[in-house]
């Protein structure tokens, strides 16, 4: 059986969506116009802005993979660089020089693992940071633990942590991480397989070819 722990749903028969998480989204004011560029790491970035009616502004984008690029998109950005990694620190390394002589905001949730805002700042960028939301953990009672042998779909660092909370580990799991530092949180319980794109569809992909080699 293949879970998928994330905080958004996919549509496919085939797997168990596990909720476990919730964004709460704080309140903030910005004029994006007085900056030249912004740093979106996450859709929910992009729903922060929604959520306190900031007005879109035409400045340089730099975003983390393609569902981020297509949510920058619909906001109204247009002048939106997507990057070739999808990882924080290889991210990071990537548009650094694209930043300089930039005033910079970035938006981000309040605990990170990549601590990029860090990274900008240490090397000399102009940057504004915004913690425009949280992920808090939830502890349902109605969702049963995943049988032995199952393939796990983890989407963050803080639904690796919600799933143990709830569930502990089981030896017999196999584990699908979205990206590097969501693997290195799970580094302590299990050696996880790495998805090559920073995406839902790539990670089912993988965790479905796991998952019938696995029962083989």
């Amino acid at each position: 059986m293949i879970y998928l722990v994330s905080n958004t749903p996919y549509s496919d028969n085939d797997i168990v969506w596990l909720n476990l998480c919730k964004i709460r989204f704080f309140n903030f004011n910005v004029n994006l116009s007085k900056f030249d560029a912004i740093i979106v790491t996450s859709k929910n970035s992009i729903n922060a802005l929604k959520f306190n009616s900031i007005a879109v502004a035409d400045i340089l984008v730099f975003a983390i993979g393609k569902a981020t690029a297509l949510a920058c998109k619909e906001f109204g950005f247009t002048q939106i660089y997507e990057a070739k990694n999808s990882h924080g620190s290889e991210f990071g390394a990537e548009v650094l020089n694209n930043l300089r002589d930039k005033k910079v905001l970035f938006i981000k949730a309040k605990e990170t693992v990549s601590n990029l805002d860090i990274y900008f700042s240490q090397n000399g960028i102009d940057i504004t940071v915004v913690d425009g939301y949280e992920n808090l953990i939830l502890y349902p009672n109605d969702i049963k633990k995943p049988e032995p042998n199952s393939t796990i779909i983890f989407t963050s660092p803080m639904n690796v942590r919600a799933f143990i909370q709830n569930f502990s580990w089981n030896d017999s799991y196999q584990a699908v991480a979205i990206g590097k530092a969501t693997a290195s949180t799970l580094a302590s319980y299990c050696t996880p397989i790495i998805s090559n794109s920073q995406s839902l569809k790539s990670c089912i992909e993988l965790a479905k070819s796991l998952d019938n080699s696995w029962c083989k």
